[in-house]
């Protein structure tokens, strides 16, 4: 017989396993976001103009993908909002496509390039990497800072001061590789020498015309003259008319000089030649004849030179410091 206690007592045992049951099957959640995602390389370092791409956010376990959204970007100093200088979107000139050595006259050199209105700094939602433009060449000296927003599966998190952002003047041009040798008359026989013994220098007049001015000198600073054919490129090797091949090359009685394109993003603006297959980007091989140097041997120099400033006049001075010219 069921007394009325019994029932109130199978009622209750009822309901316990009832919460225990909906208790266990509670939903386990799914992913994982950390509180402590970073920029490795914090602060960050752009130049003026030069396209620049950083790492992405350091997930620290975090559960991908993560998508990361730019909150505000201020100027470090005075804490006020500076999207204007790095937001706002300018034109500037970027590859349409591939540019190859085949692409040899300003006409081809054009069907490879188109204005593009970009902003200065983005950040990629996959991710996070903090992206530059060319269009930092009007972004002020000085340093910024960043908050951005992490989302994954999981959830979101906001990163506060999450990078700061130093914006320095543009580089405008840069010596990657020097070698020195002499050699005989037909370059069979060479002797190997320390590139320290190149002295090469470059002087940028940003207000003269677009020209690269290709200068040598003996240990005496005086100059070779390369319209008397004491200077020339090297037989079966690159010099710079391979790597600019839009204007003729001219032979004054200090110089060889080049002229060079308006506008392009850098220079050269390809990466290998047809005509030289395995020869690194802007290799350039010019002698000194021996007939004109007081050692009786040629006098070689090689270098690889990139201009990001793509306007005005370099002069390049490769000093032989260990010859003297013979007229």
């Amino acid at each position: 017989m069921v007394t009325i206690k019994n029932f109130i007592m199978a009622l209750l045992i009822c309901c316990v396993a009832t919460i225990v049951l909906l208790a266990g099957c509670k939903k386990t959640p799914v992913g994982f976001i950390s509180d402590n995602m970073y920029y490795s390389l914090n602060p960050f370092t752009v130049s003026q103009g030069i396209t620049t791409v950083s790492t992405g956010l350091v997930a620290d376990g975090s559960t991908a993908p993560i998508t990361v959204k730019l909150l505000s970007v201020r100027d470090l100093a005075t804490g006020k909002d500076a999207s204007g200088y790095l937001l706002k979107k300018d034109t500037v000139k970027v590859y349409k496509s591939a540019i190859t050595s085949d692409d040899s006259t300003i006409a081809l050199l054009n069907l490879k390039l188109k204005d593009s209105l970009l902003a200065p700094f983005s950040v990629n939602t996959v991710g996070g990497r903090l992206q530059f433009t060319q269009a930092t060449s009007n972004v002020p000296i000085g340093s910024y800072i960043i908050d951005v927003q992490a989302s994954n599966i999981r959830g979101t998190k906001t990163l506060k001061n999450a990078c700061v952002i130093n914006v320095v003047p543009e580089t405008a041009d840069t010596i990657l590789y020097t070698a020195y040798s002499h050699s005989d008359a037909k370059f069979t026989t060479f002797d190997i020498l320390p590139a320290s013994l190149l002295k090469l220098t470059i002087t940028h007049v940003a207000s003269g015309p677009n020209k690269f001015i290709f200068v040598w000198k003996d240990k005496n600073g005086k100059n070779f003259n390369p319209a008397n054919g004491e200077v020339a490129g090297r037989p079966a090797r690159p010099d710079w008319k391979d790597w600019d091949p839009y204007y003729p090359e001219m032979k004054t009685d200090t110089s060889i000089e080049y002229g060079y394109p308006t506008g392009v993003p850098q220079f050269p603006v390809f990466q290998a030649l047809n005509a030289f297959s395995g020869f690194g980007y802007g290799l350039a091989y010019y002698s000194i004849a021996g007939t004109h140097t007081d050692i009786g041997m040629n006098v070689n120099t090689t270098f690889t030179i990139n201009f990001f400033e793509t306007t005005g006049t370099y002069i390049i001075t490769s000093q032989a410091t260990d010859a003297v010219r013979v007229p």
